[in-house]
């Protein structure tokens, strides 16, 4: 390995963790990779179809703390709102954006996909790939684009986009739910300070039809086991996301998540102070 062309490549994609569609992806991408020992590749998996998840932990690695290089591949079927047929499997291309810190990330176009970090944007192109013909795109067509891309092959790069194009991201999503039923938003611990809302305040958290009372607190482990927290979490670097933290101790105890009845990526929710 050389370790001064190191790349960690991020794969970001609606499939089962270790799949046979990671292993394909995969596969495909090490082909196309003129030294794939210079390429890490770090699998994540996010929900079937969500989206909103691919670009909140898309923008969650590209702030991270790095001194290598970081590309980033996200890609999750933007379909929801599609009903209609589609001729020759057509949908959604990929888009490739630069950051400030240097960070490349090609995504599947939806409307969350690149919002999360769109204030850190300094070139955005569209990617010259077919998007039909294939009902697997993100095998058989996309990971040559991005090989070609960590082989600093920049000649898929099609035309300049319009920064402003991309929708911003409203702050009453959510956004990801981990492991331990924790449920993160698109909501800031700045938005909170707007309004005025501070650690200790009580408020009523109104999600998927259900309500449940809690309160704003700067770590989870501020309020008593049982009681919700509105958390400033652990995501989101110097201006951190709000998720609801639902104190446990036991495996067997409801999560924030199961509270609110299982909420997916894009559900809204609304908070008020008691």
């Amino acid at each position: 390995m050389d370790k001064n062309n190191y790349t960690l490549l991020h794969v970001i994609a609606d499939y089962s963790p270790s799949g046979m569609e990671f292993g394909e992806i995969n596969s495909k991408l090490i082909s196309f990779l003129d030294n794939p020992g210079d390429v890490h590749i770090q699998e994540t998996s996010v929900p079937s179809l969500d989206t909103i998840a691919i670009g909140f932990v898309a923008s969650q690695y590209a702030f991270a703390p790095q001194n290598k290089r970081v590309v980033i591949y996200g890609n999750a079927a933007p379909r929801r709102r599609s009903e209609k047929a589609e001729k020759n499997n057509a949908d959604h291309g990929i888009k490739y954006a630069k950051l400030k810190n240097g960070v490349e990330i090609i995504n599947v176009d939806s409307e969350f996909a690149f919002g999360f970090i769109k204030d850190q944007i300094v070139e955005f192109k569209d990617v010259i790939c077919p998007n039909a013909g294939s009902q697997f795109r993100s095998r058989d067509f996309f990971p040559e684009r991005v090989a070609k891309i960590i082989n600093k092959d920049y000649s898929v790069l099609g035309e300049d986009l319009d920064i402003n194009d991309i929708p911003n991201i409203p702050n009453n999503l959510v956004s990801w739910v981990d492991g331990f039923g924790n449920i993160k938003t698109t909501m800031r611990q700045s938005d909170l300070t707007k309004m005025g809302l501070k650690s200790g305040d009580k408020v009523n958290v109104r999600l998927n039809g259900i309500n449940m009372s809690g309160f704003v607190s700067i770590g989870g482990f501020a309020v008593d086991c049982g009681v919700l927290a509105i958390n400033i979490g652990s995501s989101g670097y110097d201006n951190p996301y709000v998720e609801f933290f639902l104190r446990v101790h036991n495996t067997n105890e409801k999560s924030a998540s199961a509270i609110f009845d299982f909420p997916l990526g894009g559900d809204e929710f609304s908070i008020k102070k008691l």
